[in-house]
């Protein structure tokens, strides 16, 4: 029988969650704006026009 040492395992992380390097080439690449634009676009969080898209606008902005 081999004598095998103990593995160590990084904590599991979610597969949905981005680990610090991967925010970091985030972060970095949109610097561009016109990219930072497409990203929040394509996410959904702003509209073309560049306003806050309906589920992310302040209940005041809404009646204004």
């Amino acid at each position: 029988m081999a004598v095998t040492s103990p593995t160590t395992k990084k904590p599991a992380e979610s597969p949905r969650q981005l680990s610090r390097k991967q925010v970091d080439a985030l972060l970095r690449e949109l610097r561009d704006p016109s990219l930072a634009r497409e990203f929040l676009i394509d996410a959904g969080l702003i509209d073309a026009d560049g306003q806050l898209s309906p589920p992310y606008r302040s209940q005041d902005a809404q009646s204004a």
